[in-house]
């Protein structure tokens, strides 16, 4: 396939990606967890929901930050606290598509890409307030970084790497 067909398949399978988690995104109401996101998370000072960490739920700190500055740029109502993990999500699909490139060539590229677009699990994730459909994009991204960084040695591919795991270890423990 040439550059501009892989472009293309990979682009398609982003739009059927998106497509697929905001499709009837806020038709079931919040459930539990969810609305101690919305509650919590989005709506309170984010130097109160970091003093209750251990205590009260114990996340990761920066899921607490992503979701706190959403709410600040987006606003607290119910409906938008799903859009941050949908919209971070859809960046998995290019993300597998590289990783599988990398890996084993660019059919198991698009392959991965499909399974990531289409895969239930994913969409289920990317459609519940929380912050495992965002983890799940950040470590193949890191992954995918430090595969490019031991290919390339440039200290930018190393600090890139860094960033995205720490990023991965600070939304999900």
């Amino acid at each position: 396939m040439s550059r501009k067909a892989i472009l293309a398949s990979v682009t398609a399978l982003t739009l059927v990606g998106f497509a697929l988690r905001f499709y009837a995104l806020n038709r079931v109401p919040l459930r539990g967890d969810e609305a101690f996101t919305v509650l919590h998370w989005m709506r309170e000072p984010l130097a109160s929901t970091l003093a209750n960490i251990a205590t009260v739920d114990p996340q990761a700190p920066l899921s607490y930050i992503l979701y706190r500055i959403w709410g600040l740029i987006m606003g607290t109502d119910e409906r938008v606290a799903r859009i941050l993990p949908a919209l971070l999500n859809v960046i998995g699909i290019p993300v597998m598509y590289a990783l599988g490139h990398r890996l084993r060539g660019r059919r198991l590229g698009l392959l991965a890409a499909l399974f990531w677009s289409c895969n239930a699990y994913q969409i289920w994730h990317a459609q519940d307030a929380r912050n495992y459909a965002i983890w799940a994009v950040l470590s193949p991204l890191a992954v995918w970084l430090a595969l490019r960084a031991l290919d390339h040695q440039r200290r930018i591919d190393w600090i890139l790497y860094v960033i995205a795991a720490v990023l991965a270890a600070y939304v999900y423990y």
